[in-house]
C-alpha cells in the first residue's frame, strides 16, 4: 500500500478553539506541537539547505506566532469545512488580505499548506521535497511563523511585520 500526500505549500494534543475559529462538527481539530515545529524549521535554516536544484544558506531563526497560529488555523478550518484545496480561498481571498484580517500587519509573508501528513515531522519533511515550499521555509526575510492542522489540512504561514 502507498501513501500518496499532497503538498502546495504540521498534531499532537487537542487545543480549545482559537478565537473565533470552531472547530467543524465530526472533525478531529488537533493542536500542533509548537516547540516541535520551531526546531523542525529553524534546524534546516541553521544548517541551509538544498531546494530543488537551488542551495539556500542558512538563515536566522523563525519565532512563534500567535496571530499567524490563528490564521492558518482559520484557512486550514476553510479548507476542510468548503471542500478545497488552495492558497486561494473562494471565500476568503489569499494569505495576504486574511493575515490584514486577524490584525498582523505584514511587510512580507508566504504559505505552505499540505494534506495527508499525520505529524509535525512528515509535514516538514514533505515540504523541504518541494522547492517552492522548502524556499519559504528558508527565506531569510521572515521573522515569523504559525502552523496548525485541521483533519489532515495544514497551513504554515509566515510572515514579518
Amino acid at each position: 500500500m502507498t501513501l500518496v500526500s499532497v503538498l502546495l505549500g504540521f498534531t499532537l494534543t487537542l487545543v480549545k478553539p482559537i478565537d473565533g475559529i470552531h472547530p467543524i462538527p465530526g472533525h478531529h481539530l488537533a493542536g500542533v506541537n509548537k516547540t516541535l515545529l520551531l526546531q523542525l524549521v529553524n534546524d534546516v535554516r541553521k544548517k541551509g539547505c538544498k531546494c530543488g536544484d537551488t542551495w539556500y544558506p542558512s538563515a536566522p531563526p523563525v519565532a512563534w506566532n500567535d496571530l499567524l497560529e490563528k490564521a492558518a488555523l482559520s484557512h486550514s478550518t476553510d479548507m476542510s469545512r468548503n471542500g478545497f484545496f488552495s492558497h486561494t480561498s473562494p471565500t476568503n481571498g489569499k494569505a495576504g488580505p486574511r493575515l490584514e484580517g486577524i490584525g498582523y500587519n505584514w511587510r512580507t509573508y508566504g504559505e505552505n499548506i499540505a494534506m495527508g501528513y499525520g505529524t509535525e515531522k512528515e509535514v516538514v519533511a514533505g515540504w523541504l521535497t518541494s522547492p517552492g515550499h522548502c524556499k519559504n521555509i528558508m527565506n531569510p526575510s521572515y521573522k515569523e511563523m504559525g502552523v496548525a492542522k485541521v483533519g489532515n489540512l495544514w497551513t504554515q504561514d509566515f510572515g514579518t511585520r
